[in-house]
Order: C-alpha cells, then sequence, then structure tokens
C-alpha cells in the first residue's frame, strides 16, 4: 500500500502542472483574442504554408476549449476505468503522459497565435511542429513499458486488452519504436519535403500495424 501511494503522489506535481497549463492557455487567449485579425490561419501543409483559416473567436478558443476538455477527461478516466487500482500503480507515468500531450497541445496552440500576431515567421511551422511531435513520441516511448494494463491509453488492441502479459509484453517492446519514431520526427523538419509523406506513412504504418501484429503474435505464442 505504501508503495502505492508513493507512486500516486509522484504523480501530483504533473497533475498539478498540466491544470496549471490549460489556465496559463486560456488566459493567453483572452488577452490575445481581441488583438487576433479576422482570420487565423488554422492549417498548414507540410511546406509550411497556411491553407486553411478560421474566424479569430475559434483561432483563438477552440484549440483550448478541445485542450479543456481533454484535461477533465484525464481527470476522469482513473475514476471510472474498471482498472482503477492500475492508476494508483502508475500515478506518475499516467500524469507524465497527460502533462506531455496537454502541453504539447498548448504550445501548439500559442505558436499559433504567435504566428498570426506577427511574433514567429510562419516558415518555422514544420520544423517546430515535427520537433514538437519528436519530443511527445520520445516521452511516450520512454514511459511506455511501465503503463499498466488498463482501457483508457496505451496499446489497445484485442489481445493486449484479453491479457495483461500480452499488453506488458508488447509495451515492453513498441516503446523503443515510439523513441525511434521521436527522433525521426526531430529531423523531418530538416529533411527535403519529398521525404516527409514517406516517412510519415512508415512511422504511421510500424506503430499502428506493427504494433497490432506483434500483439496478436504474443497472445497466439501464449496461448499454444
Amino acid at each position: 500500500m505504501t508503495g502505492q501511494a508513493s507512486d500516486q503522489n509522484n504523480g501530483n506535481p504533473f497533475k498539478k502542472l498540466t491544470g496549471l497549463s490549460v489556465l496559463a492557455t486560456l488566459v493567453i487567449s483572452f488577452w490575445a483574442y481581441p488583438r487576433l485579425p479576422y482570420r487565423v490561419p488554422s492549417h498548414w501543409n507540410v511546406a509550411g504554408e497556411i491553407d486553411g483559416y478560421s474566424s479569430a473567436f475559434s483561432g483563438a478558443f477552440l484549440l483550448p476549449l478541445i485542450t479543456l476538455a481533454m484535461w477533465l477527461f484525464f481527470l476522469l478516466i482513473p475514476l471510472i476505468d474498471p482498472r482503477k487500482d492500475n492508476y494508483k500503480k502508475m500515478g506518475k507515468v499516467f500524469w507524465l503522459f497527460s502533462f506531455t500531450v496537454i502541453l504539447f497541445l498548448c504550445l501548439l496552440h500559442l505558436g499559433i497565435l504567435m504566428i498570426t500576431l506577427g511574433m514567429l515567421k510562419t516558415s518555422l511551422v514544420p520544423l517546430l511542429s515535427f520537433a514538437g511531435i519528436g519530443v511527445l513520441f520520445i516521452v511516450i516511448g520512454f514511459y511506455m513499458g511501465k503503463i499498466k494494463h488498463n482501457y483508457f491509453f496505451g496499446i489497445r488492441t484485442p489481445w493486449t486488452l484479453a491479457s495483461e502479459e500480452v499488453w506488458n509484453k508488447t509495451h515492453r517492446t513498441v516503446g523503443p519504436w515510439w523513441v525511434v519514431s521521436g527522433v525521426i520526427f526531430l529531423m523531418l523538419g530538416f529533411l527535403p519535403k519529398y521525404l516527409m509523406v514517406p516517412l510519415l506513412f512508415i512511422i504511421i504504418v510500424v506503430l499502428a500495424l506493427g504494433s497490432a501484429v506483434y500483439s496478436y503474435i504474443v497472445y497466439r505464442s501464449i496461448n499454444r
């Protein structure tokens, strides 16, 4: 019991930082809203060119409200998951994961506001976006093997959900894949544009399809 309580307490700083990140983003959005133009950039292509716009209100508040909803969902997950006891064993990992995701969204929104207000060059969008995704993947991959069996986050295939042993083996094996993918993302912004799409496709296939196939193979080997 003492060990579980310690793990849960270890997650509290990240839990607080997650909430503070959401609050700071909302405050910045209220500050920026009166200063935004009629149209706010909302989408960029891989070349860093703006190819989508939204209204000033959506540009200021849509992503922060999505982030707020995600934060509330993260607070709710440990209360409603049938395997809620496992969250006590991985308090630090769960809230570090939550904080990393929320912080990425908050920084993404801050970048959009800075570009709109002329405080950041549009050409830096691909570099900064890929770098942010890379750091996100590296952090998740590094702690992937410590994610306990649950129904809301992690590699949730029919075979990992059916067996805790399959879950553990899959997450320990796939974690390094995420780290390597994160390193590739860090380099994507410096690579020629014609290499970006193929590399993105390879990463998606390896992480999504590869994880599912590996978990199935492990499940079959255990049940023989």
